[in-house]
């Protein structure tokens, strides 16, 4: 990953903060683990995508003091929705990209408009993982609400069957990655068995498989 995108995901941190929309998203997919090196010692990320995944737990009474499309206009971000979902995309001239993510809910459509922050997020899977699992990180004077190492390896492990084999691929090497680090740490390998043990025979399953599958020695459940 380029040292340029650093800097535009900077702006983007800047820029939520000061609208009050940090407060209102948990940052996750690969580029939660940028984060980590606030957490862990001598970690090293390995983000292969420019896309910026924001998840908003709450989709309702939101407050925040602009939109997304006011906020991230000053910094180029074009707002564009997805002509199959009608998802929003924010997208900048070189090819960064921000989209918003809700927790998936019975009998609605896959998209959801969040009124207060002016897009239509995609509503997916597992995503409730992260109503609790998450971390607080300062980054350049900003509280960021991050995926948290645990939350983010076993979200990965459980979109697994959906993915691509390029993809699946890409997940694999950053799930061992941040698992390395987070076994070492006693209160992120309590947090990863907690979040295990509370999983239901369907996750139980996908998530033995995906160890199996790939030779981890990782907890079993």
């Amino acid at each position: 990953m380029r040292i340029d995108y650093e800097e535009k995901l900077l702006d983007v941190i800047k820029a939520f903060g000061e609208s009050c929309i940090l407060e209102n998203i948990v940052i996750i997919g690969s580029w939660a683990t940028y984060f980590y090196v606030k957490v862990f010692e001598n970690f090293i990320p390995s983000i292969r995508t420019l896309d910026l995944d924001c998840y908003v737990p709450k989709t309702r009474n939101t407050k925040v003091l602009k939109s997304v499309n006011e906020t991230l206009k000053p910094i180029n971000f074009d707002h564009i929705f997805d002509s199959g979902t009608e998802k929003s995309k924010f997208i900048s001239p070189d090819g960064f990209e921000i989209e918003f993510l809700a927790k998936l809910k019975r009998n609605q459509n896959s998209i959801v408009k969040l009124d207060s922050l002016g897009v239509n997020a995609e509503q997916l899977g597992n995503l409730e993982l992260f109503d609790k699992g998450f971390i607080l990180v300062d980054f350049e004077g900003y509280i960021v609400k991050v995926a948290s190492p645990s939350a983010y390896v076993l979200q990965k492990i459980l979109i697994s069957p959906k993915r691509s084999e390029e993809k699946y691929l890409k997940d694999l090497e950053s799930v061992q990655l941040v698992y390395e680090v987070l076994k070492k740490e006693n209160n992120h390998l309590e947090e990863f068995r907690n979040i295990v043990s509370a999983f239901g025979k369907t996750r139980r399953k996908v998530y033995n498989r995906y160890i199996k599958d790939n030779d981890l020695d990782f907890i079993g459940i």
